[in-house]
């Protein structure tokens, strides 16, 4: 295994030629594999849109709500 491993490290340094295809096909992928390798690796965060503020769309800050008032008259 180890011979292997040794004659296939020693056929790197050989001259070969490559396509543009295959150059950027190799590039493009490798961009792709650390944007995914990026999105797995990284911490979970708390991802907040909004403001928390819980108002529900009636308190505007004057402290009175007469959304019950509304849903009792209909």
């Amino acid at each position: 295994m180890i011979t292997k491993m040794k004659n296939f490290w020693n056929s790197l340094d050989e001259m070969t030629a490559v396509s543009k295809r295959e150059l950027f096909l190799g590039v493009v992928s490798a961009a792709l594999l650390g944007a995914v390798l990026g999105m797995i690796l990284t911490p979970k965060k708390t991802v907040t849109i909004g403001s928390n503020n819980s108002g529900n769309g009636c308190n505007c800050g004057n402290g009175y709500c007469d959304c019950d008032e509304e849903e009792e008259e209909a």
